[in-house]
């Protein structure tokens, strides 16, 4: 009985841990300050990310990291990318020419109250949430000002899933008019994979 008893305190415990952690709790003093800190000062977009509290003292020191910018408009710690109540860390590492990001990505975790690097995510070429899904993450850039491409991944047991890819290219004759802009829209269900070809006049 009392061996019963422990492990229900120590869950409860446990719980009432998680509830209580600052950062994935809803307030208007934020848990954690970001501070970027370049490795030198000539080359001010490689360095680290420096976590702080809010009594100034460092908890955590994300390093070899590059940021676009240079400073810490290139941090952002606002979105929950797995829907598990905490907001991530994400950095603009670099943005192309056509406007393509490439950012990378850390997701908190609430055992260790730290931040933990994201291969997953990092990977995703403009990573944003799913406005329709907490669950999913979007991916989108062009290939070129004539290709434009967009992702759907979802979480599932941990990991991230895609589930559907779409792609629009501008198609020409031979003589450089345009023919159409052909859509190839592709859905992955059931370990199935469907594609849909269309050609229209839109983009």
């Amino acid at each position: 009985m009392w061996t019963k008893i422990t492990i229900a305190l120590l869950c409860c415990y446990s719980m009432s841990a998680w509830a209580s952690d600052p950062w994935c709790s809803a307030g208007k003093t934020p848990a954690f300050n970001f501070e970027w800190q370049p490795k030198d000062q000539e080359e001010p977009s490689f360095g680290s990310v420096v976590i702080k509290d809010t009594s100034g003292n460092t908890i955590q020191v994300l390093d070899d990291i590059d940021n676009y910018r240079g400073d810490a408009e290139s941090l952002y710690a606002n979105t929950d990318f797995n829907n598990d109540g905490c907001p991530d860390l994400v950095v603009t590492s670099f943005v192309g020419a056509s406007g393509n990001e490439t950012l990378t990505a850390f997701l908190y975790d609430r055992k260790t109250q730290r931040f933990a690097y994201s291969e997953a995510l990092s990977n995703i070429g403009g990573l944003q949430l799913d406005p329709r899904n907490k669950n999913c993450v979007t991916a989108s850039g062009k290939g070129g000002a004539d290709t434009v491409y967009s992702e759907r991944h979802c979480w599932s047991k941990g990991k991230l899933v895609l589930k559907s890819e779409s792609k629009s290219v501008a198609l020409y004759d031979d003589n450089g008019q345009l023919k159409c802009y052909q859509h190839v829209d592709t859905e992955y269900r059931g370990g199935k994979k469907r594609t849909r070809t269309s050609c229209t006049s839109e983009f």
